[in-house]
């Protein structure tokens, strides 16, 4: 990353204002001026009249300047951008939406970030409220309460009627997006009310005041902590599963801390990776471990049903009903428990927990391996047992990655390449640069073809399901990381790319280097396989699954396509040995300082 450029500020720098900034002549100016004292970088946007007095004042008042202006082509795009900065930022993003029409082709991005628990403050051009002042088009965009249409999957929404009621609900709106549990949040921005010239009566808001600022993490029930902390140390086989917070890179220290004290096995919960790939208590891919635990840890996990396998479709072996010995006792440390939404079932239904620790989580893991600490210094005999657990884990951990070395061999040197082969590939290729994965199909991820090093290595998933989230979400991740000097790394299915592959214009426009590998299998591969699965339970040919699913005659080139917005591109790489030629290319053009896409033809992946 060493060679890419370090200066961004020929990309549309305004001309012909005065030396020093002015002061707001307008509301919509002193929006802008609020926004530039936020932490806000970057604002990503699609243009929409609802929004054209801000957005003057985003050029003119604020220069393109914190934050700077970051164009997309979809509103898609536009929040799922917000939506993997603010993960890979580690702080609130921002993002605009034009009035109905635009917040109606966002509204999954919303939803996605909303169910991956992610700080994204949206504001929404709307208006105007008084319809003395509409335009003829005005009435078609807009509502009686335009936060309606997607109230029940964000944390918060207003539509402020005054510029003083704006301005405070922008500053509230951040505030209410990063208390935790954190999630998006949408504020409309009245059209007339943003024109409005600055008079005497619009007072001055200043965010840095203490009521503005999230208040300090909830912390855990002393007493449940220390009844948790006695189970784990005196379990015969305790597992800790590693939740959402993993995908901050500041987890990685204390969840080994407290896999090392405990002597538990360490699994993953979906989409995220928190344990080191190589460190000798990390059972992930081990389907028997939660069978055989007796304790098991869920420490932020969304979806505890999902991690217990107590779903009634296509049970798994570790369901608790398959058990051939009691139940393990399940202890949840997560604010699970008053983050709740009557509108989606996301999350599942209530989860089979014996105690529930309701607390921050990150907060809540640094007391935890304190209460583990004190619970052996209590008894120091419980260490031996911690010590005899370490070895037995250590043997399971090497016969489970032999047992899976051995599975992701398999048709290792075939066309179309096996998913785990490309996944293989691109890990050799970019395993010496400070990677970080930003996107990517998890399912398709064994352990032994990618080393993760711990929390922070991976972002995670889209959270909601939504289909178009990958490439997108990789380039707002992108930004950050490049002002971090990281190299950005994603794969991402041909359907998903398909959504939104305008979104590559806006990585080449604003100097964003990423490398994104397009996971080509001429299909909706997953729905395909689901088709399989139907057709085989009701005794159906399977050979009729592809209809209505495959994506060939023609096949589509997505290296010319992403070359046609400016891009590096090749493929499709249609055997090993061409992707791994094609992958040192991209490498160095990524090194340069350009995004490179790399197309590979890959055989069907995974059920989900």
């Amino acid at each position: 990353m060493s060679a890419s450029t370090k200066d961004y500020s020929h990309h549309e720098t305004p001309v012909q204002l005065p030396d020093n900034q002015s002061t707001p002549e307008y509301v919509s100016d002193a929006m802008a001026s609020l926004l530039s004292k936020m932490d806000f970088d970057y604002v990503f946007l699609l243009p929409g009249a609802s929004y054209r007095g801000l957005h003057d004042s985003l050029v003119n008042h604020n220069r393109n300047l914190n934050p700077k202006i970051i164009l997309a082509t979809s509103e898609l795009s536009a929040a799922s951008m917000a939506h993997g900065y603010a993960k890979a930022a580690d702080k609130p993003s921002l993002c605009i939406l034009h009035d109905l029409v635009g917040l109606m082709n966002g509204s999954m991005g919303l939803y996605n970030a909303y169910c991956d628990r992610t700080p994204v403050v949206f504001l929404g051009g709307s208006g105007p409220l008084d319809p003395d002042q509409r335009r003829f088009i005005e009435w078609n965009h807009s509502a009686s309460t335009q936060a309606d249409i997607i109230k029940d999957w964000v944390k918060w929404t207003d539509e402020p009627p005054t510029g003083n009621a704006t301005l405070k609900s922008i500053v509230r709106a951040k505030t209410i997006a990063e208390t935790y549990p954190p999630g998006p949040v949408y504020v409309s921005i009245d059209t007339h009310v943003q024109e409005q010239p600055v008079d005497e009566s619009l007072e001055k808001v200043d965010p840095s005041l203490p009521r503005y600022k999230a208040p300090p993490a909830m912390g855990p029930n002393e007493d449940a902590l220390a009844e948790a902390a006695e189970m784990i140390v005196k379990a015969e086989f305790p597992v800790l599963v590693g939740g959402r917070f993993g995908i901050y890179e500041r987890m990685r220290k204390p969840l080994i801390e407290l896999l090392n004290i405990s002597g538990a096995g360490g699994l993953n919960d979906r989409a995220v990776y928190c344990w080191p790939s190589d460190h000798p208590q990390n059972l992930s891919g081990d389907k028997d471990a939660l069978r055989e635990a007796d304790v098991i840890v869920c420490m932020d996990c969304i979806d505890i049903n999902n991690v217990m396998g107590t779903y009634a479709i296509r049970r798994r072996s570790d369901t608790k009903e398959m058990r051939e010995k009691a139940s393990p006792t399940i202890i949840d440390m997560s604010l699970n428990a008053i983050d709740n939404n009557s509108w989606t079932a996301f999350g599942g239904p209530t989860p089979p927990i014996d105690l529930q620790i309701v607390c921050e989580p990150e907060y809540g893991l640094a007391r935890l391996i304190s209460a583990v600490q004190k619970a052996l210094e209590r008894n120091t005999d419980l260490l031996g047992r911690v010590q005899k657990r370490k070895k037995m884990l250590e043997k399971r951990h090497e016969r489970l990655r032999v047992a899976q070395i051995e599975k992701a061999r398999e048709g290792w040197d075939q066309s179309p390449i096996r998913v785990e082969r490309m996944i293989h590939e691109v890990y050799q290729a970019v395993k010496g640069k400070p990677w970080t994965l930003t996107a990517a199909n998890h399912r398709s991820f064994n352990e032994v073809v990618w080393n993760f090093p711990g929390a922070g290595a991976y972002l995670g998933a889209d959270g909601g399901g939504g289909v178009g989230y990958n490439a997108s979400a990789a380039i707002g991740a992108g930004l950050a990381l490049r002002d971090k000097g990281r190299f950005c790394i994603s794969l991402g299915g041909d359907g998903d790319f398909l959504m939104a592959p305008g979104c590559v214009w806006s990585a080449v426009h604003y100097g964003i280097p990423m490398l994104h590998i397009i996971n080509n299998n001429s299909t909706w591969g997953n729905d395909e396989v689901h088709q399989i699965e139907v057709a085989h339970n009701r005794r159906r040919p399977k050979e009729n699954a592809w209809i209505g699913q495959a994506m060939r005659d023609p096949i589509i080139d997505f290296a010319q396509i992403a070359r046609g917005f400016g891009a590096w591109a090749e493929g499709p790489a249609q055997t090993p040995s061409q992707l791994i030629d094609i992958l040192g290319k991209a490498v160095e053009e990524v090194e340069k300082g350009r995004v490179a896409v790399v197309d590979v033809t890959t055989t069907l992946g995974l059920l989900s």
